[in-house]
């Protein structure tokens, strides 16, 4: 039970970071000029919620300007995703020591 909340935690943010990179590879396959399918847009908003503040890159793509907006995107949807997920273990752990 001493390294549940580790392993919660870090399965969490592995959570939050998988949905970026689904769309990052996405985006690899279908080629960066062409139009994701429509459905996949809303989607990734409810996956990464996020990552709407990439419009912020909106001409400026390739830039380190850019990237940093990217990478603080990422960042907070893995904050994001490792608070869910400890709030969910806090609940889990409480509902377990109640049934004690």
């Amino acid at each position: 039970m001493k390294y549940s909340f580790l392993r919660w935690t870090l399965i969490s943010a592995g959570m939050g970071l998988f949905g970026p990179i689904v769309w990052f590879f996405v985006l690899e396959i279908i080629g960066r000029n062409a139009l994701p399918p429509f459905w996949l847009g809303p989607v990734m908003l409810v996956i990464w919620p996020s990552s709407f503040w990439l419009t912020a890159t909106d001409g400026i793509e390739g830039t380190p300007r850019a990237y940093m907006f990217i990478l603080l995107s990422v960042g907070a949807n893995v904050a994001l995703y490792t608070l869910l997920g400890t709030a969910v273990w806090w609940v889990k752990h409480l509902l377990t020591q109640a049934k004690r």
